[in-house]
């Protein structure tokens, strides 16, 4: 992303990190990095193969100022996917259905002056916060309908995200959390009013706290560390200085141990990089909420700005500068910072990583790791890790198409089967964990075609026998068809197609089937017409769905539960038959298929 040299222009950007309501379901990604410690990984499903995808265009980057467009992270609530774009006129809040069709009413929303924004929305108690990085106005938006709930002037121009935070023994008070480019952190109800402001904080740019107990702790631009004690008025409790490097990542932790000590996990742009130091939650008095200098750990992983991601031994954490090269995505032991593996991908790593660890069984600790590249050809990638894992092992990666492709600052969003970013052309990308299963490069080893005649009622899953005469002609909706006639009085005509399912069958939650084809007897579209369209459960063909069409029509049907019984040793199996019997003469069966996929969705 090219930045220019200017307080508010920066070559880089460590996404936003905010915090969530503790009232929020397990699949919502409400903030960037999830939560008030800065997580960065959820339990939900993501893409593991290459994936489907949507686009829609928000707002226009500025030609030849590229700090336009989106340049935070996506965060999901619900069904919904909300994101902060800009252009040169204004900043705006945008709200999309998670298939990425945009939602009605008031959005989007104009939330101040435009220019390059910085804080990543986030949502509690049904509200949508915004940070407007260049006017310092904080807006509060209803996340249903878009209307304003109130708005406040509470900073000169700043770059630190928002952390929302509501513990819910204070009244149901929600707070947030934010520091200025100038010398303060604030923290204000979630109703608009101010609780405390604490004037000596350094210039917060990108360094998100991290809620812990009673505290809150996070870097400066002057390599300094902070902990302040927030159930009172925000007073001071520590500080660490760490190296003359600028901290411009948010604090990340791991689990407490029963006594209330833990670890915090950081970057900075120079000195140590990666850092791991120890913090006293609740193991005495008089070290609550202080720094232990003696347990410091660092290791050297080259210019970051990335916040690190924490799971079961392992960091997770980007490295590198779009200007200066030396790019990488690194693996270390989180014991000591050693190193494990890097991977280097077409751009540098200026955001931070999201996992999903669905795929863990418990054992095998695999996870799948996302994130994006700050390059002119900005990328999603995918890696697998999982425990005993030495090497990176790339999964996929997705790079948008001519005309929406451009540098990619921030990370992504995991959210129940999907993961989204947006880029400076302004385009918010979904990528949904569905696995599509076609026939658009022809026949192969994962799947087969049949075609021919069948009873009135198909009686086995061989039903019917014959191959199918050109795999060519059931390309995805290309308009050019397949055809088998019956020859026998009482038969019908019908096609099956066999996929083999390379998902782990154990984790399938929905298969849909969709057919798109002709079902006539005699004339095309005569009174005999329609077609219906069966999966194979085991036992049995069972009907998806039908119709009384003798022209060019689709079918569609899904299976949401039992769906083990659909996936026999690998396989599923798909049907469509002809709806009226040959009669001989000019009255025979026929059956056009022109496409026919299967998705599965983990």
């Amino acid at each position: 992303m090219n930045k220019i040299n200017m307080i508010k222009t920066v070559t880089v950007l460590t996404m936003v990190t905010l915090a969530l309501t503790l009232t929020i379901a397990a699949s919502d990604w409400s903030q960037f990095q999830k939560d008030e410690v800065n997580i960065g990984r959820t339990a939900d499903s993501a893409p593991i193969t290459a994936p489907d995808n949507w686009s829609q265009h928000t707002a226009n980057y500025q030609s030849g100022w590229w700090y336009y467009g989106i340049d935070t992270t996506p965060i999901v609530v619900g069904d919904y996917v909300y994101v902060l774009a800009s252009n040169d006129s204004g900043a705006y809040l945008f709200k999309y259905y998670k298939n990425g069709t945009a939602a009605g009413g008031n959005w989007p929303v104009t939330v101040g002056s435009g220019n390059f924004q910085l804080s990543t929305p986030a949502y509690g108690n049904n509200t949508i916060f915004v940070l407007n990085s260049q006017d310092g106005y904080l807006y509060a938006i209803n996340a249903a309908s878009g209307a304003g709930r109130w708005n406040v002037d509470v900073c000169g121009s700043n770059g630190c995200p928002i952390t929302y935070y509501n513990d819910s023994t204070d009244g149901e008070k929600g707070r947030l959390f934010f520091g200025d480019l100038g010398n303060s952190y604030f923290s204000y109800y979630d109703n608009g009013t101010e609780d405390w402001a604490y004037s000596g904080a350094g210039a917060n740019y990108w360094a998100g706290c991290a809620v812990i107990g009673d505290y809150i702790v996070f870097g400066n631009d002057s390599g300094c560390l902070t902990s302040l004690n927030w159930t009172n008025n925000g007073a001071y409790v520590d500080s660490l200085y760490v190296g003359s490097g600028k901290i411009r990542s948010s604090i990340a932790r791991n689990e407490s141990d029963s006594t209330g000590y833990e670890h915090l996990f950081f970057t900075n742009r120079s000195g140590y990089h990666l850092s791991k130091i120890g913090f006293n939650k609740s193991t005495g008095a008089s070290y609550e909420g202080h720094f232990n200098s003696l347990d410091w750990d660092s290791y050297d992983i080259r210019y970051s700005t990335s916040t690190p991601v924490v799971y079961k031994g392992r960091v997770y954490v980007g490295g590198g500068n779009f200007s200066t090269g030396n790019h990488a995505l690194l693996c270390l032991n989180e014991s000591d910072l050693t190193h494990i593996w890097d991977f280097t991908p077409n751009g540098a790593v200026q955001s931070s990583p999201a996992i999903s660890t669905w795929y863990d069984n418990g054992t095998n600790n695999e996870i799948y790791i996302y994130f994006t590249t700050n390059h002119a050809s900005g990328r999603l990638y995918c890696l697998k890790d999982y425990v005993g894992n030495t090497a990176a092992r790339e999964q996929w990666h997705y790079q948008p198409p001519a005309g929406k492709i451009q540098y990619t600052l921030q990370g992504a969003a995991i959210s129940c089967g999907y993961v989204f970013f947006g880029n400076d052309a302004g385009y918010l990308f979904g990528l949904s964990n569905w696995t599509r299963y076609d026939f658009d490069v022809g026949a192969g080893t994962d799947k087969w075609a049949y075609e021919g005649e069948v009873s009135g009622t198909p009686a086995t899953v061989n039903d019917p026998t014959g191959a199918i005469g050109s795999y060519s002609n059931i390309r995805v909706d290309d308009g050019t068809y397949e055809t088998y006639v019956t020859s026998t009085n009482g038969k019908y005509a019908a096609h099956r197609f066999n996929f083999s399912i390379d998902n782990e069958e154990s984790w399938i939650t929905k298969i849909n089937v969709t057919w798109n084809g002709k079902g006539y007897r005699g004339a095309v579209g005569g009174d005999d017409g329609g077609t219906t369209l069966y999966i194979w459960n085991g036992t049995a063909y069972e009907e998806l769905a039908n119709n009384s069409v003798g022209t060019d029509a689709t079918l569609t049907g899904e299976k949401t539960s039992g769906i083990n019984s659909y996936t026999n040793s690998g396989n599923v199996t798909v049907l469509v038959k002809q709806k009226s019997a040959d009669a001989g003469a000019r009255e025979h069966s026929h059956i056009e298929t022109d496409y026919v996929k299967l998705v599965v969705t983990p």
